[in-house]
């Protein structure tokens, strides 16, 4: 089975479709046409380089340069974190958020790429950066959610925070049960998606692989796999996260500082 090529004239008609967001978003007067229009250039162009540059990876394929554009990739996913957490880019927040991040992903590659798909070559390009990609998206998404609620929630709740602290608790004893409700929100996501993927959705791995050519038994192979890399992946990163930032952010008394909050 071969893949049917895309010429850049059949890929311009795709942007038709978004007549009908444009109609439906202008109609109700939502102002995101805008923000439509530049996302979509931004998401046109970004693609387009990366294609550009992934063809230029792929050839070459040193471990080193692979590894040096998945710090990259970690680096920019570090910023996006704090920023869409409202939270201030102070250090005590950005070193511990790459921390977790790379950590993360550098313990879910080791497992995945060198364990279970037993590559030939450390992190051959082919297999590594479209896997770090997917996993670090979606560390992302539970990063923001995870620390945005953790941090957010210890403000509006701080009187709670406190009254365990005066009957006696450490202040990780303390911080548990939001900690605990910041991992539980973080997680329901990529739970409904493992819930509901095949029934409700195909995913794009997947997806991509069937049009490919791939079989549709090697491509369930390996979205199984991406799934279970996903899952630890982000549930290990929001808690490295949350535990590494907390040696910086809070004051001798256990106050947390609020400076890092941006509302």
């Amino acid at each position: 089975m071969e893949i049917i090529q895309l010429s850049w004239l059949q890929l311009s008609i795709a942007f038709i479709s978004l007549l009908i967001p444009a109609a439906i978003l202008g109609y109700y007067r939502t102002g995101l046409n805008s923000k439509m229009v530049i996302a979509t250039i931004r998401m046109t162009l970004q693609l387009i380089f990366v294609g550009y540059y992934l063809e230029y990876l792929f050839e070459l394929d040193n471990a080193w340069i692979n590894l040096a554009w998945i710090m990259v990739m970690v680096i920019v996913a570090d910023f996006a974190t704090i920023d869409r957490s409202e939270l201030s880019r102070k250090k005590e927040l950005l070193i511990p958020v790459f921390a977790a991040t790379f950590f993360g992903i550098v313990l879910i590659n080791f497992f995945f790429l060198e364990l279970v798909i037993q590559l030939p070559s450390l992190l051959e390009a082919q297999y590594a950066i479209p896997i770090t990609g997917m996993v670090l998206g979606n560390c992302l998404r539970s990063n923001v959610i995870g620390i945005n609620d953790f941090y957010y929630s210890l403000k509006d709740n701080r009187e709670r925070f406190q009254f365990f602290l005066s009957c006696g608790a450490s202040r990780s004893e303390a911080l548990y049960p939001f900690f605990q409700t910041a991992l539980k929100k973080s997680a329901n996501p990529t739970l409904a998606s493992m819930a509901t993927i095949g029934l409700v959705s195909l995913p794009g791995m997947m997806t991509g692989q069937i049009l490919s050519g791939s079989s549709p038994m090697t491509a369930i192979q390996y979205q199984i796999m991406i799934m279970l890399a996903i899952f630890s992946g982000t549930i290990l990163s929001v808690y490295l996260a949350i535990k590494l930032s907390n040696r910086a952010v809070f004051f001798e008394n256990d106050m947390l500082d609020e400076s890092i909050l941006k509302n």
